[in-house]
């Protein structure tokens, strides 16, 4: 073996070693990198959740508020309905009420009317008969001879 052949050997053993040693101590810090970047990506990502779940908790809250709001409308206008079914039925009874009361007037109106005829229909036939009793008592008056002055 040469010189040359024998350095080259030796810079192959050496780079050999170098290589081992680096390839060694890569595996020896490898974990702990690896455990590292885990623990970074691990701590990112529990922070994204909380930010999730914070958020998520004020929608829910916003949520309630706008559900008791609809709640406490949905009761008003319950109160309201009632209220207002209480006077309907008031309206509606008075109408009704006032429809019999009317019907009654009317059928009161319409005696008196059918009373007020038959007098007319009478006082009509009173009148004829005087009329006829005057016209014979004047028709008389002219048939019988002028009294003599």
């Amino acid at each position: 073996m040469t010189v040359t052949e024998m350095a080259n050997t030796s810079e192959k053993i050496v780079n050999s070693v170098i290589i081992t040693a680096i390839a060694r101590v890569a595996m020896v810090l490898a974990l702990p990198a690896i455990y590292a970047f885990f623990q970074l990506y691990s701590s990112q990502q529990a922070a994204t959740l909380d930010r999730m779940k914070t958020d998520l908790t004020s929608q829910i809250m916003a949520a309630q508020a706008v559900a008791s709001s609809a709640q406490s409308s949905a009761s008003d206008a319950s109160t309201a309905t009632v209220g207002l079914s209480t006077r309907l039925t008031a309206v509606e009874t008075k109408q009704s009420e006032a429809a019999t009361s009317n019907e009654k007037f009317q059928a009161a109106t319409l005696s008196r009317l059918d009373r007020m005829s038959d007098s007319l229909v009478g006082l009509s036939n009173a009148v004829a008969a005087l009329t006829a009793s005057v016209q014979l008592v004047v028709d008389e008056k002219r048939n019988r001879s002028p009294p003599e002055r």
